[in-house]
């Protein structure tokens, strides 16, 4: 492993590693999430844990990928489940896969088998394989886009009625909001400015979400163990008084619940409901512990894992393959090839001086590398709003 308190300095010029040979659309989505977490995962090539949702949606792609080399009226369900039973024996044997670092027993693993197909088979709900035009399959495409060196593998390229098709398997839940549509079909835009940049013209862009309800399992599963934890933080507080803990948790509830219905709307719904916590939390923490301020910053943070493990569980229930689609404008190649451009100009300078900045906020909870970051501890211990950070509404 890196010695990153050393590398962190930025005289110590000998022991740096080299400078990212050219960006990809996954390091450029790491770049706008944290920079920080570019510099521990691209540059000093830090390893994390594998993540068995990531590797299921890993064997998805890559019977998908087999599939779709087959001649059109070869697809068919049938010939999926057989590619998947033919691919098997190598997948988990492959170390680059990683699934053998998942240490699963023979239930575990016949519980992956079955999130796999159900992702096999999503994509069965989303379109008809054999009506499909597919010109190439993990397509290796390297260009320079403004300037900045980019490379790429696209899951398929296809042909449509008026040009070519970027298509693209996705096992993470389908955006909900604007800006996560955005996000998710930032990628592509990278993809389609690549070909074009090659002399191939892109019309449209198609994100096929074919087993949402992994990532979205795995999230729920995250948010449930985390609001768990909470409640037993608040139980120990109060002398492992359980019903005592989880009654005033309730109650911190219930006031929250108040505030946000008696709000004139749902743009301030949210602070009314965040003051409520607060001010409610005051009042049952002096009631159950006088003179002891942790248990209202404690009660606070259990409404707010609670809260978050509410809508994570009702989000794996809605969870449903589907599509997402986006016309390909000149301004779209324009976009991609100028975010391209800026994000290596920014890489480059961060680099040069050895300073990588952090982006703190609530997904530092889910980055692999949060407990070596010392930002993310010094925001951390700073107290960072529990419930304003909550994405839901």
């Amino acid at each position: 492993m890196v010695d990153v308190s050393v590398l962190d300095q930025p005289e110590v010029d000998a022991g740096r590693p080299p400078m990212v040979a050219s960006l990809s659309p996954s390091s450029m989505a790491t770049w706008r999430q944290c920079p920080k977490r570019f510099f521990f995962e691209k540059i000093l090539r830090l390893e994390v844990e594998p993540s068995e949702p990531a590797i299921c949606g890993s064997f998805v792609h890559l019977v998908l990928e087999h599939l779709m080399g087959l001649p059109n009226g070869g697809r068919t369900a049938a010939e999926a489940r057989r590619i998947a039973g033919e691919l098997w024996p190598d997948f988990t044997a492959d170390h680059d896969s990683r699934f053998g670092e998942l240490g699963l027993d023979a239930d575990a693993t016949r519980a992956f088998k079955q999130r796999a197909w159900a992702g096999i088979s999503g994509y069965f709900q989303i379109e008809d394989p054999t009506r499909v035009d597919v010109v190439g399959t993990e397509r290796e495409i390297r260009a320079e886009l403004d300037g900045a060196p980019v490379f790429g593998i696209i899951d398929r390229v296809d042909r449509g009625s008026d040009g070519l098709v970027v298509t693209d398997y996705k096992s993470g839940k389908a955006p909900g909001w604007e800006d996560e549509r955005e996000e998710k079909l930032g990628q592509l835009r990278t993809y389609a400015a690549l070909l074009e940049a090659t002399g191939e013209r892109v019309t449209e862009l198609r994100l096929l979400f074919v087993s949402p309800q992994l990532a979205a399992g795995a999230r729920a599963e995250r948010c449930v163990r985390a609001a768990a934890v909470a409640e037993e933080a608040v139980a120990a507080t109060v002398a492992g008084a359980w019903e005592a803990a989880i009654g005033a948790i309730s109650e911190v509830e219930a006031a929250v619940a108040a505030a946000r219905a008696a709000a004139p709307d749902r743009s301030v719904a949210r602070a009314a409901g965040d003051e409520a916590a607060l001010l409610a939390a005051a009042a049952v923490a002096a009631r159950l512990t006088p003179g002891d301020g942790a248990l209202a910053t404690l009660l606070v943070d259990a409404v707010a894992a609670r809260r978050r493990a509410y809508f994570a569980q009702r989000s794996l229930a809605a969870s449903r393959p589907t599509t997402v689609t986006l016309r390909v404008q000149d301004s779209d190649l324009e976009r991609a090839r100028l975010e391209a451009s800026s994000i290596w100009a920014e890489a480059s300078a961060c680099y040069g001086a050895w300073d990588f900045p952090a982006s703190t906020g609530v997904l530092c909870d889910w980055c692999p590398f949060s407990d070596r970051c010392e930002a993310f501890a010094a925001w951390d211990s700073a107290g960072r709003p529990a419930i304003a950070s909550d994405p839901r509404p």
